[in-house]
């Protein structure tokens, strides 16, 4: 994944005093947080870092590392202070990166499922079974004796954390828990896997299932696993993504006869965050 370089949001300088605000996620390779002015050094009288996972920072004067801090619990706060300035190299840059970073993986079942009209047919039975995590409850569609069957159900989530706004996504990943199986081979029965970042967009398909011969395939156990994660980044806003995400199944028997089925147990998502980390560097210029 791209590594997320460091901003400067504000700077002040009242005086000879500087103060630099950054917000910044995961730096493994040293990053430049401040560059003096030519044939000048800089001087740091204090950093503070505050962040909502663990992680530690290393300052460093150029390549030579001279301070670390490490948070431990989340949404804290620690500095450092130096008695008198503590005077980087003339020319010399302050640079930082992170290590020990903290991440904080969640996994959510649907909060709702509703069955739409697929292909006009809207047969799965025990809908409300799709709800919550993998548990063995189980939504079916059944094969009839005169009619083709089939269905969509469409899941709907509650996944957006109280403090988003100090974290970054790292990942997003979609498990489907589902089986097909067929004691009568008479047409195909198929399963359509399916998500989209809202209610108004597109439902953009990641794959079917098929079967035309006696068998099964079973994911109750060890799910479908699709990753989302770069078509969630990539959004204006990826947690409007999370907080409005929906996926889909489908279901579908095209054979006249009874004895074919299609479960779904749960879809889950699960995502992976790192902490925004503030960092507040006090000093000056000399």
């Amino acid at each position: 994944m791209p590594t997320i370089k460091p901003q400067t949001q504000l700077t002040i300088k009242k005086s000879s005093d500087i103060i630099n605000y950054y917000s910044l996620g995961i730096q493994p390779s040293k990053t430049v947080l401040w560059t003096p002015e030519s044939q000048k050094s800089i001087y740091l009288t204090s950093v503070q870092l505050s962040a909502p996972l663990a992680v530690s920072i290393l300052l460093s004067d150029n390549d030579t590392n001279f301070i670390s801090l490490k948070i431990t619990q989340p949404f804290s706060t620690v500095s450092q202070s130096f008695s008198s300035a503590f005077k980087l190299a003339t020319g010399h840059s302050l640079m930082l990166n992170t290590s020990d970073e903290e991440i904080s993986c969640n996994t959510y079942g649907a909060v709702t499922a509703t069955q739409v009209a697929y292909n006009s047919k809207s047969d799965f039975t025990n809908v409300n079974n799709a709800i919550g995590l993998s548990n063995g409850t189980l939504a079916s569609l059944s094969s009839a004796l005169l009619v083709q069957t089939g269905g969509r159900l469409v899941l709907g989530y509650s996944m957006l954390p109280t403090q988003y706004k100090y974290l970054e996504i790292k990942q997003v990943t979609i498990k489907y828990y589902c089986r097909l199986n067929l004691t009568l081979a008479v047409g195909v029965s198929s399963m359509i896997l399916y998500w989209r970042p809202n209610s108004q967009a597109d439902w953009i398909k990641l794959q079917e299932i098929s079967l035309s011969i006696l068998g099964s395939v079973n994911y109750l156990t060890n799910p479908i696993e699709y990753d989302i994660t770069d078509r969630v980044r990539a959004a204006s806003d990826p947690w409007e993504v999370i907080n409005n995400l929906q996926t889909s199944f489908v279901g579908t028997h095209t054979g006249l006869g009874v004895g074919n089925t299609i479960q779904l147990d749960a879809i889950e998502i699960k995502i992976c965050m790192a902490g925004k980390n503030q960092i507040t560097v006090f000093g000056y210029e000399a």
